[in-house]
């Protein structure tokens, strides 16, 4: 049975998240930024439970901009018609998870062949902390600063084009900045510099209990080939090792930056799959299962 989360089920939810950070951090950490069944921020969730025999066997969320994540122990026909149901009438304009139940959810909600900007299957990398490679260098990392919007705007324009796939379009450019404003105010955005030049930019998409997701890493091209990016990576997560953080994941957009991640300890552990659809998409409308 799918039904929408209430705030007894709080216990319960974390205790089947918690186990899996690894694969939930989207999940885990708009969560734990904005609670259950939230609204008034993009991040602020609608959530879902999957019961069988008095056991959760998988969470959902939509945030309020629209995109799907979820955990899930397993997933079934059933399932995905509950799913449909209880999404009726939702505008989703993406979806990411683990990448084989993440192929199953998009069959489910009949998204599988919708246009996409950006439609891909990307390493999934864990590190425990304890086995952090340190790269050398003389380049430092500083918190990413209001003053350094002339040259971070740029950057974060071309990442996201580069690796998420945004056309250049002004909604996608006002919600680049709209990232990195939110980086700069929670303090989780992080530049390296060198001989008073910035170098490389890094930050923790998501912090949850004593893990982080690392995302937002960008080199510009003519430093490419240096170790920026992955110093910049290590020295944020040092900096998190020495607060408590005990593990991080990231995933790795090309074979360079997997080699890079690799050189300072991170093992795969397995796919993630990541959609943006073309448009939003909003699902028939159908009436929720009821609570």
């Amino acid at each position: 049975m799918i039904r929408l989360a209430r705030p007894q089920d709080t216990d319960a939810i974390w205790a089947f998240l918690n186990p899996r950070r690894a694969t939930s951090m989207f999940l885990s950490g708009n969560l734990l930024d904005h609670g259950i069944n939230t609204a008034g921020h993009p991040k602020a969730n609608t959530v879902w439970l999957s019961w069988d025999r008095d056991q959760i066997q998988a969470v959902f969320a939509l945030t309020e901009y629209g995109y799907f994540v979820f955990e899930i122990a397993s997933f079934d026909l059933q399932q995905g018609a509950e799913l449909r149901r209880a999404l009726g009438g939702r505008t989703l304009r993406g979806i990411n998870g683990c990448h084989a139940p993440f192929v199953k959810i998009r069959k489910a909600l009949g998204l599988a062949a919708e246009p996409a900007v950006f439609d891909d299957c990307k390493p999934h990398y864990l590190l425990d902390l304890k086995q952090l490679q340190m790269p050398s260098g003389d380049s430092v990392l500083r918190p990413m600063r209001v003053a350094d919007l002339a040259v971070l705007q740029p950057w974060f324009a071309t990442y996201s084009a580069q690796v998420l796939g945004l056309r250049e379009t002004p909604e996608n450019r006002a919600l680049s900045d709209e990232r990195l404003a939110l980086l700069i105010d929670n303090g989780r955005g992080r530049v390296l510099w060198l001989g008073g030049q910035p170098v490389a930019m890094t930050a923790f998409n998501a912090v949850a209990g004593s893990c982080v997701q690392v995302g937002s890493v960008y080199t510009p091209s003519h430093l490419r080939g240096q170790g920026h990016a992955r110093r910049a990576v290590a020295l944020h997560l040092d900096e998190a090792r020495q607060q408590g953080v005990q593990e991080a994941i990231l995933f790795a957009a090309t074979p360079a930056a997997a080699h890079a991640y690799e050189a300072i300890g991170f093992r795969r552990i397995g796919d993630y799959g990541i959609v943006d659809f073309a448009s939003p998409i909003v699902l028939p409308a159908k009436p929720e299962v009821a609570a």
